[in-house]
């Protein structure tokens, strides 16, 4: 091949590369404006629940009443309400409410914290460990982790030792010192021997 041969030879690659090149260039100029168009699209699809996005692993929440009590609210999980953000769902919730050395610990099936009123609604198969000889069920409990005041409209059954008491609703100040049992009020006390 002369030299004549090969410039020709390479003009003619030269004329195929100046006619490939621009139209390559505009092919992915294409697919890029093509992605962000798509990018776009996809950004602006509608965003997963907002209850997916708000569920808690293991949620903790804790704190410290005026006078010093301390409280520890914890769950296996959490959901917070998309409605109301003050209000979390907690399944298998337990509180532990210390005041000095005396604890109480309550647990239940679910339950729903409300950060802005500082309440704990307990529903479910409640159970209250006093850290004393007493034991307390319910089906629902309230409790205002600022005071550790209790209440309950769905039963109570307490027992400590041979002595029981049951009734329909109860409210119980912050110390447990004071406890008022209304409606279907019954007890079984004994006599020590």
């Amino acid at each position: 091949m002369t030299d004549a041969d090969r410039r020709a030879h390479r003009l003619v690659q030269v004329r195929r590369l100046r006619r490939i090149l621009p139209i390559a260039a505009i092919a992915l100029l294409l697919i890029c404006l093509l992605q962000v168009v798509v990018g776009g699209f996809s950004s602006s699809a509608p965003e997963t629940d907002g209850a997916e996005a708000a569920k808690m692993l293991s949620p903790r929440f804790s704190g410290r009443a005026p006078d010093g009590r301390r409280f520890a609210i914890t769950g296996e999980s959490g959901v917070r309400n998309e409605a109301d953000l003050a209000q979390i769902q907690i399944a298998t919730p337990v509180l532990t409410l210390q005041d000095g050395a005396r604890t109480q610990r309550m647990t239940a099936l679910s339950g729903t914290y409300d950060e802005a009123a500082h309440t704990l609604r307990l529903v479910g198969e409640v159970k209250i460990d006093t850290g004393g000889q007493a034991q307390l069920s319910a089906q629902e409990v309230v409790i205002d982790t600022r005071t550790g005041a209790i209440s309950g409209q769905k039963g109570l059954r307490a027992q400590a030792g041979p002595r029981q008491v049951e009734a329909e609703s109860f409210t119980a100040d912050e110390d447990g010192e004071r406890i008022i049992l209304k409606g279907g009020v019954r007890g079984r006390l004994e006599a020590p021997r």
